[in-house]
């Protein structure tokens, strides 16, 4: 027995078209994607040098008032991104009288490309609170 085949109407060009018609949507998908995760990672290095420094910071009040210090501490997290960024820290008094420590980290970030929606240029901040270590005991908690 033959087996026939079935007369097909050309279709030529049609991969061409959809192609055509879905590379934008996929390329517009692709910049937003890479744009995405170097945010995620410069939120990621920043988080981990504001914690890092925070650390340091909160072993005593001596370490906790040493801005340069605790700038040194983060800045070696943070060797490979460019720009620099700033780092800020401050002592202050907690609700329950305890001394913390704030430390924050922030560094300007461009996108690759300039979509509508999208903003070009945005400052990443990461911050960290931390409670001192006492020197002493606070009275009346021994």
């Amino acid at each position: 027995m033959l087996l026939r085949r079935r007369v097909t109407p050309s279709r030529t060009g049609t991969v061409a078209v959809e192609l055509a018609v879905l590379l934008p949507l996929v390329m517009f998908c692709a910049v937003i994607g890479v744009d995405y995760a170097r945010v995620f990672s410069r939120t990621m290095v920043l988080e981990t040098a504001s914690r890092n420094a925070a650390f340091y910071a909160a072993q005593d009040i001596d370490h906790a008032k040493n801005a340069a210090a605790i700038e040194a501490v983060a800045l070696r997290d943070l060797t490979d991104v460019s720009p620099t960024p700033t780092v800020t820290s401050r002592v202050y008094k907690g609700a329950d009288g305890w001394d913390y420590v704030k430390v924050t980290v922030t560094m300007p970030f461009d996108t690759v490309t300039e979509f509508p929606g999208v903003p070009k240029h945005s400052d990443l901040t990461r911050s960290t609170d931390m409670r001192v270590l006492p020197m002493l005991p606070k009275p009346g908690t021994y």
